[in-house]
């Protein structure tokens, strides 16, 4: 039995049972897909199905407005994967007259679908025989082989892509690729694994020469960055607070905010305002690669700095906005406040 079929086989006794794994539905196995880029299964399962819920096909994406879909994506980070799946499915809807391209060389033309989305749809979808790599694939992968290349560089992962492509070769490529992420998420996981009940232990190279806690190795990334933001609650007469859209491009792209700059970590430290705000609460936001270090201020309408584009809703409407994680701390630590 070669590596392809131990893994089928160890995939229909031991593989875990998920709500976009009983479809063959392209639509829903892009969005899951996209969801668990960043996001683990057990949390991920509950926005798939808010999102399904509210469009559950591609022309109901295609027809939604952007900021109703980046509402659905709140809490899930990284917003432009939203505006891309909304970007590729009026592409489909509109242009490919709502049928998904079948092959993985054509569906990663659609804006937003890098290599690893593309092969999985084009897997789980439409049985293209290819390997699907993802973070725990590349676990099992380099410790299989026993490879110190970085696993975070381009040219390892394409050099494990033409190998995962020739395990796959002759058996189910669905039920392999579905076997081998289950298998670095179950069992060869990065402390701990379990490799006495691993179906690949006789031949990993890794549990061979004792190399398990060494690999996968990832070369070191740069050094994170820590901004220093004021935000500010500007309310008006009517006790409404301003908020105001984000650019498309950037971090939180096309996102609802409240007002805010980057100022010193001097002024950030000493709670003094440039605008005379009162101060109200600090915490430190941490993102992918930054640390953001936020205080908030409450300012009054006439004292607010020229900012373009300010628009003013209650606080009854904060939730028809879509706001990052950040935004929404204040707001509920703000209402909790009084």
């Amino acid at each position: 039995m070669n590596i392809g079929q131990e893994i089928v086989h160890w995939y229909q006794q031991h593989g875990r049972e998920l709500p976009w794994r009983d479809t063959r539905e392209p639509y829903r196995i892009w969005i899951s897909e996209v969801i668990l880029q960043q996001t683990r299964i057990e949390q991920g399962i509950a926005y798939f199905y808010r999102f399904i819920e509210r469009f559950p096909d591609v022309n109901s994406l295609a027809a939604a407005d952007q900021d109703e879909v980046l509402k659905y994506w709140e809490g899930l980070g990284y917003y432009s994967r939203a505006r891309n799946l909304h970007h590729a499915a009026k592409t489909i809807a509109y242009d490919l007259d709502g049928k998904f391209p079948a092959h993985h060389t054509e569906l990663i033309k659609l804006k937003g679908i890098g290599p690893y989305t593309a092969r999985a749809v084009g897997s789980f979808a439409f049985d293209n025989p290819v390997g699907v790599i993802d973070g725990n694939v590349l676990r099992v992968m380099a410790r299989y082989l026993g490879d110190p290349s970085p696993i975070n560089q381009p040219a390892t992962r394409t050099r494990f892509q033409k190998v995962i492509d020739q395990w796959v070769e002759g058996v189910d490529s669905r039920l392999f690729n579905f076997g081998i992420m289950d298998l670095g998420s179950t069992v060869c996981t990065p402390t701990q694994p379990g490799c006495l009940i691993c179906p690949l232990v006789e031949n990993c190279e890794a549990y061979k020469k004792g190399l398990i806690q060494t690999l996968p190795f990832k070369e070191k990334k740069l050094k994170r960055k820590t901004q220093y933001l004021h935000f500010y609650l500007v309310t008006n007469s009517a006790g409404q607070i301003a908020i105001r859209q984000r650019p498309e491009e950037g971090i939180w792209g096309g996102l609802w905010e409240i007002p805010n700059e980057e100022v010193s970590r001097e002024t950030w430290n000493s709670k003094q305002d440039p605008h005379e705000g009162d101060w109200v609460m600090k915490f430190k936001h941490v993102l992918t690669h930054r640390d953001m270090m936020i205080s908030v201020y409450e300012l009054p309408e006439d004292q607010v700095p020229e900012y373009q584009h300010l628009k003013f809703i209650s606080r009854q409407e904060i939730p028809i906005f879509a706001f990052a994680k950040a935004v929404l701390k204040i707001f509920d630590q703000w209402q909790q406040m009084g």
